[in-house]
């Protein structure tokens, strides 16, 4: 996304081909996945992690948005940094729930089947050939999707009903 970007600002062609800083960029996106990690432990005292996980999701879904429909590099950057930050506070969240929710003696074979689908989808989006823009769709629709289900179980778990 950002090259794409590159090329349209600075007028280059499409086999031309515009210099990034690949290192600072690659630096920022993992100091912001660093951040997210840290953020996660400071609000957890304050929030519960399903409540938390909803926020993580939406937030990701609005970023994820920003980058496809942006022009701009500079807010594509921002965005995809913020989505960075919630990735950060995508695994603790799912760590912490994951321990809660999976009952011990079951964990393994629950994520072995949950790997199927993941599986799935990673053989279909190879196989889609899709270009830059149409796998950011693509990941910002299974962020919304996954902003309604980490919902619907965050409503069930407060009503305890499993």
């Amino acid at each position: 996304a950002m090259q794409n970007l590159a090329k349209k600002e600075e007028g280059l062609g499409e086999d031309e081909s515009a210099e990034l800083p690949y290192g600072l960029i690659f630096s920022t996106f993992m100091v912001c996945c660093m951040t997210g990690s840290s953020l996660f432990s400071i609000v957890a005292e304050r929030m519960k992690g399903e409540a938390l996980a909803v926020v993580v999701f939406a937030v990701s879904s609005v970023a994820m948005s920003l980058v496809i429909v942006s022009s701009n590099s500079n807010v594509t950057f921002i965005a995809m940094n913020i989505f960075e930050i919630c990735v950060g506070m995508y695994f603790p969240v799912m760590g912490t729930m994951k321990g809660v929710i999976v009952p011990e003696d079951q964990r393994a074979a629950i994520y072995n089947l949950y790997r199927i689908p993941l599986n799935f989808i990673v053989v279909s989006s190879l196989l889609a050939h899709l270009t830059a823009t149409q796998g950011f769709v693509a990941v910002t629709i299974m962020l919304v999707t996954a902003t309604f289900l980490q919902l619907a179980l965050a409503r069930r778990r407060l009503n305890k009903v499993f």
